[in-house]
């Protein structure tokens, strides 16, 4: 091409590199940070399966840094013949995980793969520098936007998972209440009925109902059940003296609210969907996703963009990141249910042709 061509030509490139440094940390987030971040100028459509997905396998403490144990159905701890209580071997562990599904899966001729959707990918890595040496201390891989369907049997999760529930208060009055003049709560959530309730849901200790907060950390590590953690209540955006009573009525305790179950295995939300299913990926995608490994505290930049937040604090071992993100002018959360998907679980969308999983 003659130099008169090229001037006509503009381009940009597919892979850009960014940098950038961290030195505001404190406790174990202290000193100096440096991050390479790969950023790749793409979208992408993916349906996949994968048998197993375990990621940290190393030996954890239950009750140090936010590790919880094993537990049973009836929320009791796994112990080994010492007594000691029981963690999970690996922070991660998701059987037969998926992303995006597959509808009409039991024809092959009218089978329609539905994916799952991201934005700008991009691989990051971070460095520790101490006495003029650099060394890597963490790999994150993530989307500046996402959507779509996650499947599989979560077994074990470390790191944030956020969501909100929403539904009516007769729901809860009607598993918790034989009728109005059984308790003054129901006789008052009995006058609820109708009036749309919501609270922010997280993992949480299955033992003893206690969130990350309660437990003085900023996630927790190796948990398997999901709940409304102890102390927090549900709201109401409706006015009047009954739906002012609402968060009175409603305070979580030990993995119940108001005698209703508050807290709930991983297990059962065998699908769920990142952003909003009822939107398009502009306005419906979830940003700030990501997994990351570290063999030591990182603290990751946080591209959730939600007013006033600036670092992902990680430790060392894996973290999964689906958590609050700024829309707009409005904060949203990655992961939306019902109050009887919340207490009953989400059956698995199809992601095979032929068979639901286990391709």
């Amino acid at each position: 091409m003659t130099d008169r061509d090229l001037s006509d030509v503009s381009g940009q490139a597919f892979i850009t590199i960014d940098t950038s440094s961290y030195n505001q940390g404190s406790g174990n987030w202290s000193g100096d940070y440096e991050f390479t971040k790969v950023n790749l100028g793409m979208e992408l459509e993916t349906v996949f399966n994968i048998d197993e997905l375990k990621v940290g396998r190393f030996e954890r403490q239950v009750g140090v840094d936010g590790t919880v144990p094993i537990t049973d159905d009836n929320r009791n701890a796994i112990r080994d013949g010492s007594g000691n209580r029981q963690a999970y071997d690996s922070d991660i562990i998701i059987n037969n995980f998926a992303l995006g599904r597959v509808d009409n899966y039991n024809d092959a001729a009218d089978a329609a793969y539905v994916p799952f959707l991201a934005k700008n990918p991009y691989i990051e890595l971070a460095y520790k520098i101490e006495n003029g040496e650099k060394r890597i201390s963490g790999l994150r891989v993530g989307f500046e936007k996402a959507q779509g369907d996650l499947s599989g049997d979560i077994i074990s999760l470390t790191g944030k998972v956020e969501g909100e529930i929403r539904g009516d208060a007769a729901i809860v009055y009607n598993q918790n209440c034989s009728g109005p003049l059984s308790s003054f709560d129901c006789f008052t959530l009995s006058l609820a009925q109708g009036t749309e309730i919501y609270t922010q849901v997280d993992l949480v200790d299955g033992e003893t109902g206690n969130g990350a907060d309660s437990l003085g950390v900023s996630y927790l590590k190796r948990a398997s059940w999901f709940g409304v953690p102890n102390g927090r209540n549900f709201d109401s955006d409706e006015r009047g003296l009954i739906a002012a009573l609402v968060p009175a009525l409603t305070r979580a305790d030990d993995c119940e609210v108001t005698g209703t179950p508050g807290c709930f295995r991983t297990s059962i939300y065998e699908s769920i969907y990142i952003g909003d299913k009822d939107a398009s990926f502009e306005d419906g995608s979830a940003s700030g996703v990501f997994i990351s490994m570290q063999t030591e505290s990182v603290p990751w930049e946080d591209l959730s963009g939600v007013p006033g937040t600036d670092r992902v604090l990680t430790d060392q071992g894996a973290y999964l990141n689906i958590a609050r993100y700024q829309s707009g002018n409005e904060t949203k959360y990655p992961l939306y249910l019902t109050l009887e998907e919340a207490t009953n679980g989400t059956p698995r969308v199809a992601t095979c042709v032929g068979r639901i999983k286990g391709c």
